[in-house]
């Protein structure tokens, strides 16, 4: 959580968004990669590189809870 706040605000319990550089998209990816335990934790990156088309990205090997959506 202190990492995320560092660079996002904080919206709802593990919820964190705000408009960050590529840079520092790249700084809190590895601070988060060095934190988490990636067989028991889910993250999620979600970005908008052109304001339209949405990225989704799992930086962790946990399985995605939302898989069975449609």
């Amino acid at each position: 959580m202190k990492t995320c706040r560092k660079y996002l605000t904080h919206v709802q319990k593990s919820v964190f968004e705000g408009d960050i550089t590529d840079g520092q998209g790249v700084l809190l990816r590895r601070e988060i990669e060095a934190i988490v335990d990636a067989d028991r934790d889910f993250v999620i990156f979600y970005s908008m590189q052109d304001g339209s088309r949405l990225n989704r990205d799992i930086i962790t090997a946990t399985r995605d809870p939302t898989d069975n959506f449609l």
